[in-house]
């Protein structure tokens, strides 16, 4: 039986409309030596500084295999975005750490995400905002 509100299809194509502005505006902001996934990897590692981050956050977070995630971390650290470095507790656990460069970038990825979140908020007014994420919040909780 088709639903009459077809609720999911259209969340699915707001968030590719989305996601389309949003690498455009990464894209936009970084220069040609990283990739828009490496990017997002310098954003999450930012918006995450209260605790440290490893191979394994990327994979879960990212929905990547560990060859994938491996094999960026090995660029980035190459393009000197990135250290891996070892934790007192374990060494053979070795946490990401952005490096000056990579923190420089990540100023002008927030500044591109913002700009694309702002877009989407404008048309919005406060109340709406709230209303919206907590009926997006009701959906995920309900569909998991």
């Amino acid at each position: 039986m088709k639903s009459q509100y077809p609720i999911g299809l259209h969340i699915n194509k707001l968030s590719r409309i989305i996601s389309r502005k949003v690498d455009a505006a990464v894209f936009n902001a970084i220069d040609d030596n990283i990739t828009v996934s490496q990017a997002y990897v310098i954003d999450f590692i930012t918006d995450n500084t209260d605790r440290d981050i490893f191979q394994k956050d990327l994979e879960l977070e990212f929905g990547l295999k560990r060859s994938s995630v491996s094999l960026m971390l090995n660029n980035m650290e190459k393009s000197d975005l990135i250290k891996r470095v070892p934790v007192p507790e374990d060494a053979r656990l070795k946490k990401i750490v952005l490096t000056e460069k990579a923190s420089e970038i990540s100023k002008k990825i927030s500044v591109a995400i913002d700009s694309v979140e702002s877009r989407i908020a404008e048309s919005l007014s406060e109340d709406e905002v709230h209303l919206f994420l907590n009926m997006l919040n009701k959906i995920r909780t309900d569909i998991e």
